[in-house]
């Protein structure tokens, strides 16, 4: 008979039912508080008298004690009346193998039984749909199970294996010892029992023991010249997978180098470019770069910052860019390059660094800024930059400019600290021919990792075709990088004064002759992804403050040396860079005729003089001519074209006046 107690809060007396009215199934307790003394519809059986209940209640002891001893009472009835269930839970747990059939299956037995049912290919099938989902769950996991064992179980094991070759050979040994105590007469000296035995494997030739007892000292001497063969292997392979792992770390570092940025690291490329054209007042924040070829302005310290503001223009991260240097020049200069830019249908940006305001050539500024309107997509947006030099003779005077490259100069408020103001440059005054590749790593940092950019001269570049068309119809890729050769019959690196000289200052002799019989890759014309660009241009950087070449003409040494000493294609997929295509003469986007001044280019088949056009060796129109101006045909061609265009320029600009 289950109990029932109350509690008068007025009295504290506890009643206790010995019986269960009609509408309670007598399993649980039920407490009931009356607001009058004495009220007994809530609290008592008819089967208990008063009196009873009063001597039960211990009417002699305190309230607090009461609740104490009935407090104790009904937790040893609840251990007691839960006791079978905790003691089924722990067989549960703790002992699945003695479980009882209704119980619960664990989850290391469903899978054992699971992975058991796939092996033996069984499916079991159900009637209705969670069945089903839940059969198929099982089995992707019993299989997912099924082929991680068996790739595991298909992984070479040196000593696993080695150990159960030695198992074999030495059963072999016991099948002969035991054929061998059957026969009743052998020479002590062709026994082979008792012989020594080896608990190392080393290979099939040689056996873990003598063929007899009287070849034991010759199968010593065999045994210690394969250890010691052994060894050697051992060391070697030792050595590579330390080497190995030293170069997994250093990638992981690179890597991880790659996306810590100077203040956090936490912005993607798309945040770093928004945040850079949405606080044009603001220093820039630079991705830091690798171990090998950091970024130009770690050398100022990790924190700094990118002062260089476009003097008029913007960006637009995710257009194609050219990007040029273009200093000094007069207007027939800029007229060349933007008007067949502009003939060909580019609608990309035109990225340029010009002379400030005071040392600009008359009209240069007006018309730049005219093809400066980021709102039209139908045309080329020019972004031009103003960049301040302090310049010096070599002998170390002042001079008032870069002398057409052979001045060493320096960049002025290009970077800054943490919180933006301006630092001095961190390298010593170079030529801006080597400095401008630092320009070109602070533009290529606008753009999206996809966007195609092209580093190109300007004074010597006619374009006659669309420059990324046939590039952009392969649609979306990254990480390429273009490089683009001169004529390797009419000029090699050892057959240029110039390149080996380049490269011997640079490098040494010693380390690039091999090279000399390699064709000249022209440093004056690049195409890529912004990625690869990105990571080229930290590694033209690098080299420059690893040789401190000062020559005039030391980029294109860097450039070569770059891709002819494989620097490049280590870093293949670890800094940004996928894939190196290197475009011989004539077979490219565009098309270097330097070398080809030997004779004209109509005598080479490369001019077309009736169509005006430069071609490359099929016969098809180059999308770019670089160096026309070597030969005397092509550069009156684009002077001819050159007046016409300055004179289109004056009429409208007269218009616009």
């Amino acid at each position: 008979m289950q109990r029932k107690r109350t509690i008068n809060n007025k009295t504290g007396d506890v009643w206790i039912s010995g019986g269960a009215s009609n509408d309670d199934d007598g399993g649980s307790a039920k407490q009931k508080t009356s607001s009058k003394r004495g009220s007994s519809k809530n609290i008592i059986s008819s089967n208990i008298s008063s009196d009873c209940l009063h001597e039960l209640c211990l009417p002699d002891v305190p309230v607090a004690l009461k609740l104490v001893i009935l407090s104790f009472v009904g937790f040893a009835l609840l251990v007691v009346l839960t006791a079978k269930g905790r003691h089924a839970h722990w067989r549960y747990k703790n002992a699945w193998h003695i479980r009882a059939a209704h119980m619960p299956q664990p989850l290391l037995d469903k899978l054992k039984v699971s992975r058991s049912s796939t092996s033996k290919g069984m499916r079991s099938s159900s009637s209705n749909n969670s069945n089903r989902q839940s059969a198929t769950s099982r089995d992707v996991n019993s299989q997912s199970i099924a082929d991680a064992t068996q790739q595991m179980l298909a992984q070479p094991s040196k000593f696993v294996d080695s150990e159960k070759k030695l198992k074999q050979q030495l059963k072999q040994l016991l099948d002969k010892q035991n054929a061998e105590k059957k026969q009743h007469k052998v020479n002590p000296n062709d026994s082979i029992l008792g012989v020594k035995i080896s608990t190392r494997y080393l290979g099939e030739d040689i056996l873990p023991y003598p063929n007899s007892k009287g070849n034991e000292k010759e199968w010593e001497k065999q045994m210690e010249d394969r250890k010691k063969e052994l060894a050697i292997i051992d060391d070697k392979e030792y050595n590579d997978m330390k080497r190995q792992y030293n170069e997994m770390m250093e990638h992981h570092i690179e890597v991880n180098d790659r996306v810590d940025h100077a203040l956090g690291g936490e912005d993607t490329e798309e945040e770093r470019i928004e945040d850079n054209n949405n606080n044009n007042n603001k220093a820039i924040r630079p991705p830091k770069g690798s171990i090998q070829w950091p970024s130009p302005s770690e050398k100022a310290g990790s924190d700094t910052t990118i002062l260089l503001k476009p003097a008029f223009g913007t960006h637009r991260p995710n257009q194609d860019a050219i990007l040029i240097f273009a200093e000094g020049y007069d207007l027939s200069i800029y007229l060349a390059f933007v008007e067949s830019l502009l003939n060909t249908g580019y609608t990309g940006d035109l990225v340029i660094s010009i002379s400030n305001e005071a040392k600009l050539k008359p009209g240069v500024k007006e018309y730049l800024q005219s093809h400066s309107n980021n709102s039209q997509t139908d045309t080329v947006n020019i972004i031009a930059y103003e960049v301040n030099w302090s310049c010096f003779k070599q002998s170390g005077e002042t001079a008032s400019g870069s002398g057409e490259g052979v001045n060493h100069c320096k960049m002025d408020n290009a970077f800054g600290d943490v919180n933006g103001n301006p630092i001095s440059d961190p390298r010593e005054p170079r030529p801006v021919a080597t400095a401008r590749y630092e320009l070109y790593w602070m533009w290529s940092l606008q753009y999206n990792k996809e966007s195609w950019l092209m580093l190109i001269d300007a004074r010597d570049v006619w374009f006659q075709l669309h420059p990324f068309k046939e590039l952009e119809n392969r649609g979306k890729v990254s990480g390429e990088l273009h490089l683009f050769g001169e004529n390797a019959d009419a000029v090699r690196i050892g057959t240029s004064n110039y390149n080996r000289r380049w490269l011997n200052t640079a490098y040494g002799e010693k380390n690039v002759k091999p090279f000399y019989d390699k064709p000249v890759i022209c440093s004056g014309s690049t195409i890529g992804n912004q990625d690869a660009i990105e990571t080229y241009l930290r590694a033209m950087v690098a080299e420059y403050d690893t040789t401190l070449c000062k020559q005039k003409g030391c980029d294109q040494g860097f450039h070569n040396y770059l891709y002819y000493s494989g620097k490049l294609e280590k870093s293949l997929n670890t800094e940004g860079i996928s894939k190196i295509i290197v475009h011989e003469q004539g077979k490219g986007i565009i098309n270097n005729l330097g070398a080809m001044r030997t004779k004209p280019l109509t005598e080479w088949g490369l001019y077309d003089s009736k169509r005006e056009l430069v071609l490359n060796w099929d016969g098809t129109t180059s999308r770019v001519a670089h160096q026309y101006d070597r030969d005397k045909e092509a550069n009156i061609m684009v002077k001819n074209k050159k007046k016409q265009f300055e004179r289109q320029w004056k009429a409208a600009n007269k218009r616009l006046r």
